[in-house]
């Protein structure tokens, strides 16, 4: 008789005030290798640490861990993330979020049971300005002047020693926010509050001789001045004309709206590159002869390459458009052609996310689907009875893209939105024809009349603004990929009768700014955590 593995959970503290449950369902692993790739999996951290546990021999201190044997069921584990180049505080910083990826193809035929590609495009020399990462997990807190480290360094000491805090003058001060603000506007040059929040807390942590007395965090001061820092360094940006920061300036408003906060365009969605500034010696008229040449080409049979390398050096021309003038649909498909197809909107959604979208989509699908399915059949009522009904393609077929189908259906019910509202089902052509020209959102999906669960669609498309922008898709799953897609390419916002659908697609499928959920989708995302 085999026996059963005893799950385990442990507490694993990610930072100051930030710490996360980890389950072991099968126990504890054999090494201490496989613990990090378990927490790496399970916490999204990708950083490089070491492990420390609380050591009940030396008064709950934490220690380096070197074998699995000193672990124990709810236990708490903490993660070092070390510096191996730097003695001095902080660390050096990590690699800057900007960089030259030379283009290449990623294959993903297994992830959408068909022959997609999705182009692993970030940057090319002529576009070496767009970001290559997000936020990250962890704020690293940059190097500083060399006098500065030197004074943090003797502060630090002294803290450690005494517990005496620094009242750094106005000179340190400002060399600090400087170089934060500078590490900063890699990433993001509008934070979010929970932003200002991990960095000053991650520059206490570095340097504890820099904690406020009578501040409840710690940092409350240094997080004001910080942003009132960036504010500032959003003038200086302005000057220089970045286009992320000239868009909001108060030329750019109506007469009668002139004001610094009415509709502040940026990042909402985890946008990486929103609104990039254009390649070394290109101009706006240089891309828009581009531009010109690339409708061109795109008419052309056999002409992938030179289209897409023609797309991603007229990216940032293409996506200031989308911001600054948000043209129509059936007026922009018209100048940008080779947009609309599935290569090019993967890659779109790579440059602007740094995120594979096909890959990432179906196969986070497919790893929760069972945690999905086991959520759902709890639900009760008529909701529960309804996704039942859903559910029962999948007894009848082992077709992977009826189950991927099943499982989003379920999902818009399970958060109490309607499926048809995203995707509406045809028996014809002729019949559809007037519904989808009334459609401003949405895909359509054309089935033969007594069709089977394993018989796949005549045809899939997808219409915006009674416009349609794709067709001739393979499925209702990759239709909806596709749109996931679109919405970021055309910088378009949710529906409001789809907004905990698509909030659940890009937080929880595509883990795209996952830890700011609504609540509904937050409770869904503790259920799924659960399994």
């Amino acid at each position: 008789m085999v026996e059963m593995a005893i799950p385990i959970k442990l507490r694993i503290i990610l930072g100051v005030n930030n710490s996360q449950r980890l389950t072991l369902q099968d126990g504890i692993p054999d090494t201490v290798g496989e613990l990090q790739q378990h927490i790496k999996s399970q916490c999204g951290v990708e950083t490089p640490f070491r492990l420390q546990f609380m050591d009940a021999e030396f008064g709950n201190e934490f220690t380096n861990l070197t074998s699995v044997s000193e672990i124990q069921d709810k236990g708490t584990l903490k993660l070092i993330f070390d510096s191996a180049s730097s003695d001095l505080p902080g660390g050096p910083p990590p690699p800057p979020p900007y960089s030259t990826v030379i283009p290449q193809s990623i294959d993903e035929s297994q992830c959408s049971s068909g022959s997609a590609n999705d182009t692993d495009i970030l940057s090319t020399p002529e576009s070496s300005s767009s970001r290559s990462s997000g936020w990250p997990v962890f704020f690293r807190v940059p190097r500083f002047p060399y006098d500065c480290e030197l004074q943090l360094n003797k502060a630090n000491a002294a803290f450690k020693e005494n517990g005496t805090l620094l009242d750094p003058d106005m000179r340190l001060k400002t060399a600090i926010l400087e170089s934060l603000a500078e590490e900063i506007v890699q990433y993001k040059v509008y934070p979010s509050d929970r932003d200002f929040d991990e960095v000053a807390e991650a520059l206490v942590e570095s340097h504890p001789c820099l904690k406020e007395p009578g501040s409840a965090t710690g940092y409350g001061g240094w997080k004001v001045s910080l942003k009132y820092k960036l504010a500032n360094y959003r003038r200086k940006l302005k000057r220089l004309g970045c286009p992320e920061v000239e868009l909001n300036s108060l030329t750019n408003k109506p007469v009668d709206k002139c004001s610094p906060a009415f509709s502040v365009k940026k990042p909402r969605r985890a946008e990486v590159n929103y609104c990039p500034t254009f390649p070394a010696s290109e101009t706006a008229e240089s891309l828009e002869k581009m531009r010109e040449t690339l409708a061109s080409e795109a008419n052309k049979r056999n002409n992938e390459e030179t289209v897409a390398a023609l797309m991603e050096k007229t990216f940032a021309h293409r996506r200031q458009e989308v911001i600054r003038d948000a043209p129509l649909i059936a007026f922009f498909k018209g100048r940008w052609p080779a947009l609309f197809c599935e290569r090019e909107l993967t890659a779109e959604f790579r440059r602007i996310t740094t995120v594979s979208l096909l890959s990432k989509f179906f196969s986070n699908i497919d790893a929760q689907s069972s945690k999905l399915m086991r959520v759902f059949g709890k639900k009760g009522g008529a909701q529960g009875r309804r996704i039942t009904r859903i559910m029962v393609p999948i007894t009848q077929t082992d077709s992977i893209d009826v189950k991927r189908e099943c499982i989003l259906k379920a999902l818009c019910v399970y958060l109490n939105e309607e499926p048809e509202n995203l995707w509406k089902e045809y028996m014809d052509t002729e019949s559809s024809e007037a519904a989808m020209r009334d459609t401003t959102f949405g895909i359509y999906v054309i089935r033969k009349e007594g069709a089977e669960p394993d018989d796949g669609p005549e045809e899939v498309g997808i219409i915006l603004e009674g416009v349609e922008v794709l067709a001739e898709l393979r499925n209702v799953p990759q239709a909806v990929a596709m749109l996931l897609a679109l919405v970021y390419s055309l910088n378009l916002s949710y529906p409001p009768e789809l907004k905990y659908t698509f909030e659940a697609l890009q937080k929880i499928i595509m883990e795209l700014d996952g830890n700011r959920l609504s609540r509904k989708n937050q409770a869904l995302k503790t259920l799924l955590a659960r399994y």
